[in-house]
């Protein structure tokens, strides 16, 4: 069996209204971690889950967990990641968590902790950021004469869902923010819709599990 998924949890704070807090603002670098996790091999764990919480006092490996699973409880508060401010300290701080609280579990239970070292690293060559383009797009107006191009930013701090309208010549002459949500795939996949031309001046994205539409309109 391969270990797939490092995934970290605060269980120490609650996030106030309208916070972007811990789980959310790593989401981004577990996403792409997982996308580069490759050839760790267990007997019988897919999911490492890490728990957070500020009042156990060592590392503690949880007996209980689900099937393919392992869950671990550290001994860190997240707000010292969250009091930092920029993206690269914030990287920073993730992998010395993993130095500090993961190298000893793969120690343990003795697997190979070196595909972590090149996903981690992975994590910067992306800018710490994914980008991607929106499923249909590009999409050409009724008359031809517009071409749109919308895409998704997933940072640390935000994800935004980007509309670009290029003329037939190639020429950006419309870009706007369809929507801006917490950056977490699983709240703003429902953004994630069905790209359309209302008519041949107006872009739409309109959600496939709610009332939401996003536009953008040629002057």
């Amino acid at each position: 069996m391969e270990l797939n998924e490092i995934l970290f949890s605060d269980m120490t704070n609650r996030p106030k209204k309208n916070e972007v807090g811990f789980n959310h603002q790593t989401r981004i670098f577990q996403l792409l971690l997982r996308k580069y996790l490759k050839g760790i091999q267990t007997e019988d764990v897919r999911s490492l889950s890490v728990y957070c919480l500020d009042k156990v006092k060592e590392i503690e490996i949880d007996p209980y967990t689900i099937e393919n699973g392992l869950t671990v409880k550290v001994p860190y508060n997240p707000t010292e990641f969250l009091k930092l401010e920029s993206v690269e300290e914030k990287y920073a701080e993730y992998v010395r968590i993993f130095e500090e609280f993961i190298v000893p579990v793969f120690r343990e239970r003795n697997w190979d902790y070196a595909p972590v070292v090149k996903a981690l690293e992975k994590i910067k060559e992306h800018n710490y950021q994914a980008e991607f383009l929106l499923k249909g797009t590009p999409k050409k107006s009724p008359d031809k004469n517009h071409t749109a191009i919308v895409y998704g930013l997933h940072t640390v701090s935000l994800f935004q869902l980007k509309a670009k309208i290029y003329d037939k010549d190639g020429m950006l002459i419309k870009e706007g923010i369809l929507v801006e949500e917490v950056p977490n795939e699983i709240v703003y996949a429902r953004f994630l819709g069905k790209p359309a031309w209302k008519d041949d001046r107006t872009f739409e994205v309109s959600s496939k599990s709610s009332q939401w539409v996003g536009s953008l309109t040629v002057d």
